[in-house]
Order: C-alpha cells, then structure tokens, then sequence
C-alpha cells in the first residue's frame, strides 16, 4: 500500500489524482477536513470523475509531529512519498520549520524503518542545496558560513535524516525540485501570485530561479519510486527563468498589464527592516542561481513540459477557478 504525506498540500494533491488515476487506492493523513476540500478542488480542475477518484483515497487523520498518531498510519506501507513540509521564510517561524520539517520527517523515517517499509521518497527542495556551483548540482557543497534561511536549514537537515535512515537499512529516494508551476491554490505560492498579477503588478525581482512543472515532478516521484534506485538525490529542475519573464508571460496569458519596472532594491531593503519579507527572501529577488538535472536525465529519459505551456495551464486553471 502506498501513503502520501502532504496530501493537501500543490504537489501532494496532484501525486494523489495521478495515483487514482492509475486505479490506485493510496493512504493519505490530513489534519483537519477542511484542507482535504483543497484536495478535491485539485480534483475537479482536471477531472470530471471527482467523487469516484476521491474514493479510492483512504484519509487517516494524523500529525507527522505526532508519533503516537502516525504509529497506526503505516500498517500494510510499502512506499512512503513524504511531500509534507512546512514553507516559510518568516523568521517568527523557526520553531515550527524545525518542528515539520525535520522532527516531522525524522519521525517518519524512523517509522519507516521499523515497519520494514519497502521504498521511501523524501521530497526535498533545491533549497537544501549549496551555491558555489554554477551550475548547481547533487554534489555542491553546503556551507554552513553561508547565510542561510531558516527554510533552507530544515530542508537540509531534513535530508541528512533521510541520508541517515539509509544507514539504517531503509532505502530512499531523494528529489530536489526547483520552484513548482503549478493552479489550484489561489491563496498561496504561486496561486497567490497569480492572484495578484492578475490584479496588476508594476514592478519585477531582477534575479530568477529554476522552474518544474508539477506534472513533471509527480512523474518523476512515481517514476523512481518505481524503479530500483534507491540512496541517491536527484535535482528536478527543466529551466532557468528570470521573475521578469515568469511574471510578464502569466501577465500576458491573463491578458493584463505586464510588470514593467525593476524592483528597487532600497524599497525591499526597507521592507525587510520593517518585516514585511525577511533578510533572506529579499536576497532571492536578486539572485539567479542555475540548476543541473543532467544526473536525473540519465535515468528518466523523457522531455520537460515546456515552459510556456506551463505558463498556459495555470492561466486555464485560474480562470476556471473564476468562473
């Protein structure tokens, strides 16, 4: 049997319609029912089926901060795809980072372990990287001189818990997407961003960043998890992207006004005195760091969905969500 974490959550929610899809009958924790409504809106954006794909999801309410409510959660597990995390470059949310991010999927390894579980994919994040490289790859060195976010810290700690349940015998899968593309959240990410695109942006981060298609991601997680990989770390990235060209191709997909100003660096400056973004996500509005998957490509021969069809889907699924 297959359990998902992270369920209600972009990725998540899309691995499970995949799955269901394939006329599998996964096991999936939630927390409260109300976020299993995100789920099911993710559902009705692709699907006319939706309560009969539903059905075929087992919902266990559990906290993975929680081991006492996780102990009945792996009963029958053979696959684990943990995509549950905590994404915050609020400082006021170290704490919980802490608590999610890595005490969360330790207890989840650790579960793993003792149930025998036969693969487990940890989804990571480019963030749990280095950035010497240029590129950068699965083996660029983290430093921990550099400045980092609280984020980042907890993804690269979650990994070393992954890397130390292999020690143990469990064997694992590691993925580190870059930014995901992807509809269906309107409050959050990059639905929040189309939100707000939508009602017209005059300014642009300078920098940029790598781009997935949730799609490709979810293909990549089944993909490997499928196959006899196990204890390696893979970069899913198809493209480096600046903001400018990400936020004025969704603006003219929209058909609105495109942002057309540089964002300038004394208003972000400003703004993270005053805290309304942090030191460190004001410093990825201007960097542009670049990512090899040339390693992931030498196991999954297959073509990233293009960028500007990416593009074109989240605008198709955001004015569906309008009507």
């Amino acid at each position: 049997m297959i359990l998902v974490t992270g369920g209600t959550g972009l990725i998540g929610s899309h691995l499970l319609l995949f799955l269901t899809r394939k006329g599998l009958k996964p096991r999936a924790l939630y927390r409260n029912k109300k976020s299993i409504e995100k789920t099911k809106q993710i559902f009705s954006l692709y699907s006319t089926q939706v309560d009969e794909l539903f059905k075929q999801i087992e919902w266990v309410k559990a906290d993975i901060t929680d081991v006492s409510s996780l102990q009945p959660v792996f009963k029958d597990i053979q696959q684990v795809y943990h995509a549950a995390a905590l994404v915050s470059f609020d400082t006021k949310d170290k704490e919980r980072l802490h608590q999610i991010n890595v005490e969360g999927t330790a207890n989840m390894l650790n579960l793993a372990i003792d149930h025998q579980v036969n693969k487990f994919l940890h989804l990571s994040s480019i963030a749990a990287l280095g950035s010497y490289d240029n590129p950068i790859t699965e083996h660029t060195h983290w430093n921990w001189k550099e400045k980092h976010s609280e984020y980042a810290v907890t993804k690269h700690l979650s990994e070393m818990e992954a890397w130390r349940a292999t020690q143990e015998g469990l064997p694992v899968v590691i993925l580190n997407p870059s930014v995901v593309l992807g509809a269906g959240f309107k409050n959050s990410g990059i639905g929040l961003l189309l939100k707000k695109i939508k009602k017209g942006m005059r300014y642009y981060p300078p920098g940029g960043n790598g781009f997935v298609d949730v799609w490709d991601l979810v293909k990549v997680m089944t993909d490997l998890m499928n196959s006899p990989i196990v204890n390696e770390s893979f970069i899913v990235s198809a493209y480096d992207i600046t903001y400018k060209k990400l936020l004025q191709s969704l603006a003219q997909k929209l058909s609105v006004k495109e942002p057309t100003f540089a964002l300038p660096k004394t208003w972000a400056y400003i703004a993270s005195l005053t805290g309304i973004i942090s030191p460190s996500f004001r410093r990825t509005l201007w960097q542009h760091p670049h990512y090899s998957a040339q390693k992931l490509l030498q196991h999954w021969p297959h073509q990233f969905i293009p960028f500007e069809a990416s593009i074109a889907n989240m605008a198709l699924q955001l004015k569906k969500q309008a009507v």
